[in-house]
C-alpha cells in the first residue's frame, strides 16, 4: 500500500487513531473502503537499524499461515526525497517510511489481561489463551526450513481477536534456525523477564521461546506479571498454594460441576509451566511435548523446578 493510501485510512496518523505504542513505535487503526479494520504499524525513523527487523518481519508473515499467528495483510515500504534546510543551504535528503497492516485484533495484546485486578479471566478463557499461544509456538518451532525462534516472547506481543483467541506478533527480531547448529550472538535484544540465562549470554535456540512461554504460563495462572519474584518457593509448595487458589475461585462460581476436571487441567498446566522455566535449557520440553502434556494426552514425569530445587518426578493423577 502506499504511503498516501495509509495517511488516508489513518487520518493522517491521528492521534486519535493510536491502538498502541511501543519503542518500534506506534500502531494506528486504519479503515479501508470496504469498512474492513486494520491495524498500521509504523516504525519510528530515528532507531538505529530499522530498516532490518522491518524486512525480516515482512519475509516471515508473508509465509506464515497459523490460527495463531497475526495475518499480515500488506506493507508500505516507500522513501520520498524531502528538501531541508542544512547550514543555510537547501539540500535534499532520504525520507524512509516502513510501514505494516496487520489484521485488527479488537481486545489488544494479552498485556492488558494478566492481573487479576484488571480482568479476572475465567478459567476456560485462560485455558485457551495457554494453547493458542503454544500452537503457534509449535507451528513456528516446526517449519520445514528449520525452526523458525521468535525472540521476544511476551504478553505484549501477543494479540486477542475478540473470541479472546490469541495470536503471535512482532517477529522484528525472529531468527531462522538450522536445528544442526547453535547460533551465538553478540547482539541481546529482547525483554528483560522473559529471556533464558543461556539468551543473556549470546546462545540462541527454539528453548529460547520455551522459557518465555513458562513465563506466560505462570503469569496467566497467578494473574501476576511478577511471578518470578516467587521464585525460590519449592516447587511442590508453590503448585499447591497456587491450585489451592484456584480452587477457591472456581467453588465460588454458581452451579459449578467441573471442579476436577478444571484442577486437573490447572495443574497440568502449573507443571509445564515450571518445566519451562528451568534453567538448564536442555531439560526444557519441546513444544511437541507441551502440547500433549497441556492436553493430558500423556502423564507427566519430568523433573520439575521452581528455580530452587528438582523434585521428584511428578505422575499426573
Amino acid at each position: 500500500m502506499t504511503l498516501q493510501n495509509l495517511k488516508d485510512i489513518t487520518n493522517n496518523f491521528c492521534e486519535k487513531m493510536i491502538v498502541g505504542r511501543g519503542g518500534f513505535g506506534v500502531v494506528y487503526k486504519g479503515l479501508l473502503g470496504d469498512g474492513k479494520m486494520i491495524a498500521v504499524k509504523k516504525l519510528v525513523q530515528s532507531i538505529s537499524g530499522s530498516q532490518k527487523p522491518f524486512e525480516n518481519e515482512i519475509n516471515l508473515l508473508m509465509k506464515l499461515k497459523h490460527p495463531n499467528i497475526v495475518h499480515l495483510v500488506s506493507y508500505c515500504y516507500e522513501t520520498q526525497h524531502l528538501h531541508n534546510t542544512y547550514e543555510g543551504k537547501l539540500i535534499f535528503a532520504e525520507n524512509t517510511q516502513c510501514l505494516l497492516c496487520l489484521e485488527y485484533l479488537p481486545n489488544g495484546s494479552l498485556e492488558k489481561y494478566i492481573t487479576d485486578a484488571s480482568c479476572g479471566l475465567d478459567w476456560p478463557t485462560r485455558y485457551k489463551i495457554i494453547e493458542g499461544i503454544s500452537y503457534g509456538l509449535q507451528y513456528l518451532h516446526e517449519q520445514d526450513g528449520g525452526p523458525i525462534i521468535h525472540l521476544d516472547l511476551k504478553p505484549g506481543n501477543i494479540l486477542l481477536d475478540e473470541q479472546m483467541l490469541p495470536k503471535l506478533t512482532d517477529f522484528g527480531l525472529s531468527r531462522l534456525n538450522d536445528e544442526k547448529q547453535t547460533i551465538r550472538t553478540k547482539n541481546i535484544s529482547g525483554t528483560l523477564g522473559y529471556m533464558p540465562p543461556e539468551y543473556l549470554q549470546g546462545m540462541v535456540t527454539p528453548m529460547s521461546d520455551i522459557f518465555s512461554l513458562g513465563v506466560i504460563i505462570m503469569e496467566v495462572i497467578t494473574g501476576q506479571k511478577k511471578y518470578l519474584d516467587d521464585i525460590g518457593t519449592p516447587s511442590t509448595v508453590f503448585i499447591e498454594l497456587a491450585l489451592q487458589k484456584w480452587r477457591d475461585v472456581l467453588q465460588k462460581g454458581p452451579s459449578y460441576t467441573s471442579l476436577q476436571k478444571d484442577c486437573q487441567q490447572i495443574k497440568r498446566c502449573i507443571q509445564v509451566g515450571l518445566m519451562c522455566l528451568n534453567p538448564e535449557r536442555t531439560k526444557r520440553p519441546t513444544m511437541k511435548k507441551i502440547i500433549v502434556m497441556l492436553q493430558g494426552l500423556e502423564s507427566i514425569n519430568w523433573d520439575i523446578t521452581n528455580g530452587y530445587q528438582a523434585t521428584p518426578s511428578v505422575e499426573e493423577p
